[in-house]
């Protein structure tokens, strides 16, 4: 078995022996776009033929001890790498769709960001095929109903999808010839078997997700879910263990080879590879499907170590124990790539939104922790970012009179947060009818059963549910703004509205008194104060309320999200001073947590505050970050604590989780030695990274962060 280090070199040593050289691939991808627009052909046609090219001409490698075909020269379409052609093309046609659409919401959108308001566009990035389906039909499978499909109704969809189709199969073909050259006749029997018949073994089977990952985001959307993958690969690991082909010690060696790909392909830059694991099987009654697979992929994910792979484990009461004990030993060991789903509390959101009950065993957490059905949703899960503290810095805007009361004030924000997510929505709507014009995607498509019954690409909504996603940030900002403007102004009298709006607008300068009351006094969220909670849980359910009311381009309309990645340091760049103590340009709130340091009671007080909101309201999903003290997971007693602390989340009413152990002396020493420290890795938001690879924002980001924990 190769060393993980020895796949990533892999990668970064590969001798490229096949395929044209990156500049020439951009433009021929260019030189098929531009064709298409003068003959006039109908876009998804065009896209499919600007797939072929892409995949028919991108440089390929493999080695002599590569376990799989899996080096592909694709950073010229991907835009995690810098922009390239593919990427472009998509970028200008948004923009041009949305300057002739709505061209006057374009620009609001703009503006709004750069106020640190909102943003919308049309989003490309959070989708799974129908991993099922791939591996049952395998690649001839995709073809054969793509062709028999369009034999009886011909359409400018059907013929991209019988394109698409017949360009992966080529590319399966075009990688086995390379295989062949370079002496790896065995890759390349595995890869004409792929182009000739559905996978028969666990290896077959894995090098088809590898080959079906290079083709979709060749395509142009990241495949942010690889299924559940215990469930989907255990028969053929099965079948391979029945037959003596593999025995459980070299499946695991197997897995971790195929796991290190993802990491030595992106080095973490892809905000990671997603698999789940465990939760209910079809049918009734529950049953849980963890299984052997589960134990060997998890002890693989431990023999790595790296940012990437990303696992999730949908948590029921029928869990194993002992799974959730090794995924806490694994962040005891800072291998902490992972997040942990109320799979419960999932299906009941799920439900209330109407899924059909039987596609709940399904579910999935798409990207970082948005829920999803594999292979029958189209998710686009960051349609739209809002910030919910935003109409409190608007409460302090030049010119507006003072509110003579506290009940005034706090009706001027709802006032404000109602008008700027009715904008914000509208917007979004216009974003949603574009993705067709942007997007056509007929490899995802394939996959999709309803698409292909209906004649109908992923981007025109074919798929049986197409939802959008509006996530929202800043919720403990909001809820500890407007308790300091309620303490220190009306209950205490210890400055009027008009002081404090000059203060704020000085960011705090000459008042740090008053900065550390506003920070260490009023009521915070995240400290199960029933006060602060009453007010989170307003500003959500009117969230909430507005959100699933609104007019929507989709089907399943827009749905809600409590959480905010990285977004909330670009949020807070673009704001001024807060009332809870924040200084202008800083983070605001990170996700459904507390504010850095205001956590006073806790983990204890998180839950508290978490448990007074009700998760199935965020079908979106919502996240809880836990920072906690290394000393404080140490041991024996600090793993069964991490189990206990999913648990007990989970048992009131918490959706996911996830954790980092940090120390902030340690980080700052890897800021200073940065190869020392080159493989500490950190929870950036719903992904890992190598926190030498952070830029110092965030970086400085992280330290804050440990520091308020305690670390």
């Amino acid at each position: 078995m190769m060393r993980p280090d020895q796949i990533e070199a892999s990668f970064d040593e590969a001798v490229f022996v096949d395929g044209l050289p990156i500049s020439d691939v951009s433009a021929g991808v260019r030189r098929v776009y531009d064709e298409g627009e003068r003959s006039g052909a109908p876009f998804p046609v065009t896209r499919a033929r600007m797939l072929a090219y892409a995949l028919g001409n991108a440089r390929l490698a493999v080695n002599k001890q590569d376990a799989f075909a899996g080096i592909v020269e694709r950073h010229y379409l991907d835009s995690r790498y810098g922009v390239g052609e593919i990427a472009r093309i998509q970028g200008e046609r948004a923009e041009a769709v949305a300057r002739r659409d709505f061209p006057e919401g374009f620009a609001r959108t703009n503006s709004a960001w750069a106020e640190g308001r909102f943003f919308t566009q049309a989003d490309l990035s959070h989708t799974s095929p129908d991993w099922d389906r791939l591996l049952a039909f395998g690649i001839p499978g995709l073809i054969a109903e793509a062709e028999q499909r369009h034999a009886a109704n011909p359409t400018p969809f059907t013929e991209s999808v019988v394109l698409a189709c017949h360009a992966f199969r080529d590319f399966a073909l075009r990688f086995a010839a390379v295989c062949n050259r370079e002496g790896r006749h065995d890759l390349a029997a595995t890869l004409d078997a792929l182009a000739a018949r559905p996978p028969e073994t666990l290896h077959e089977a894995l090098q088809l997700a590898i080959l079906y990952w290079h083709v979709q985001e060749t395509e142009g959307e990241w495949v942010r879910s690889f299924g559940i993958f215990d469930r989907q690969y255990l028969p053929f690991l099965e079948r391979d263990l029945a037959a003596g082909r593999l025995t459980e010690e070299s499946a695991e060696d197997m897995l971790v080879s195929f796991f290190a790909l993802f990491h030595a392909e992106s080095k973490g830059r892809d905000a990671g590879a997603p698999f789940c694991f465990g939760g209910y099987l079809p049918g009734e009654p529950l049953r849980d499907g963890s299984n052997r697979l589960t134990r060997l992929a998890w002890r693989a994910f431990r023999t790595l170590g790296t940012p990437s792979p990303k696992f999730s484990i949908r948590v029921n009461p029928d869990t194993p124990r002992e799974l959730l004990r090794f995924a806490a030993e694994c962040i005891q060991e800072g291998k902490n790539a992972m997040v942990f789903a109320n799979e419960p509390l999932v299906r009941k959101a799920m439900l209330r939104r109407g899924k059909d009950p039987s596609d709940l065993a399904n579910f999935i957490p798409i990207g970082c922790y948005e829920p999803a059905i594999m292979g029958k949703e189209l998710s686009c899960t960051m349609q739209c970012v809002f910030n919910l503290s935003k109409p409190v810095e608007d409460l302090f805007a030049d010119g507006a009179a003072a509110p003579a009361t506290w009940e005034e004030a706090e009706a001027r924000y709802f006032a404000a947060l109602e008008r700027d997510l009715r904008e914000a929505l509208a917007i979004a709507r216009r974003w949603e009818r574009a993705w067709n014009d942007i997007n056509p995607s007929p490899m995802l498509s394939a996959t999709m059963a309803e698409c292909m019954e209906r004649g109908l690409d992923v981007s025109q909504f074919g798929t049986k549910y197409a939802t959008s996603g509006v996530v929202c940030a800043g919720l403990a900002t909001a809820v500890d703004s407007l308790l300091a403007i309620r303490t220190m102004v009306f209950d205490r009298g210890m400055i009027s509205f008009d002081d404090f709006r000059a203060v704020l607008l000085a960011d705090w300068e000459g008042r740090e008194d008053l900065r550390q009351f506003a920070l260490r006094r009023p009521p915070k969220w995240g400290c199960g104060d029933e006060t602060a909670d009453a007010l989170a849980r307003r500003i959500c359910d009117l969230a909430a309320d507005l959100i699933e009311k609104a007019p929507s381009a989709k089907p399943g309309g827009f749905q809600m999200g409590l959480w905010s990645i990285d977004w909330c340091i670009g949020i807070g760049s673009n704001m001024k001073a807060t009332p809870d103590g924040r200084h202008a340009g800083t983070p605001v709130s990170k996700n459904s947590g507390a504010n850095f340091g205001c956590d006073a009671e806790g983990p204890a007080g998180v839950v508290g505050s978490l448990s007074r909101l009700d998760h199935a309201r965020f079908p979106d999903g919502a996240v809880l970050d836990v920072m906690l003290p290394p000393r404080t997971i140490a041991g024996e007693e600090g793993a069964e604590f991490l189990v206990n602390f999913v648990r007990t989340l989970f048992a009131r009413g918490g959706q996911f989780v996830h954790f980092n152990s940090l120390s902030p002396d340690k980080l700052r020493e890897a800021q200073r030695d940065p190869a020392k420290y080159r493989n500490l890795q950190v929870r950036l938001c719903g992904w890992n990274v190598r926190f030498v690879d952070l830029d110092r924002a965030h970086q400085d980001w992280i330290i804050r962060e440990a520091e308020g924990s305690g670390a």
